[in-house]
């Protein structure tokens, strides 16, 4: 089971859209005993959890790619489906990778925080978000985030 997504498609933007309007849907024509509507919404969710199984990444890519450039059109929306994501490398849907790296990174961050918990302290630059570690004990302190170089005063 641990493989069974390897050479899977993956979640992309148009599979959430496709899941977001199906659960509307499902709710919409619940609530209005619209039976119709959640028969569509119904089929909506089947197609959005087939694109994720798909192992054909390239037909997957084009029709995320089409998607992007539609939703691009639309104001209010073309910031969030700006470009199409086939410059980037790879086979995989743009989100897919830095989600994959980014649950990496928590991870090995959560270990070390935790192995660290005894002797040092967290704390959050409240400008940037970045977690700082500093040592536990020293009293009030004053931090310098390295990322923005924001100070701070704060008790170990």
């Amino acid at each position: 089971m641990q493989d069974f997504m390897k050479d899977r498609y993956g979640v992309d933007d148009l599979s959430l859209a496709l899941g977001g309007v199906g659960v509307v849907l499902t709710l919409v024509g619940t609530i209005f005993s619209l039976h119709p509507l959640s028969y569509v919404a119904l089929v909506l969710l089947v197609l959005a959890l087939v694109r994720a199984l798909s192992k054909n990444s390239a037909a997957r890519q084009q029709e995320n790619d089409a998607f992007r450039r539609i939703m691009a059109r639309i104001p209010g929306l073309g910031s969030r489906f700006g470009g199409s994501s086939s410059s980037r490398s790879g086979s995989r849907p743009s989100n897919a990778g830095a989600a994959a790296s980014d649950f990496k990174r928590q991870a090995r961050t959560a270990k070390k925080m935790w192995k660290d918990r005894k002797t040092k302290a967290f704390l959050k630059c409240p400008t940037c978000g970045q977690t700082l570690s500093v040592p536990k004990g020293k009293g009030r302190i004053i931090v310098t985030c390295p990322k923005c170089h924001t100070r701070m005063e704060t008790k170990s």
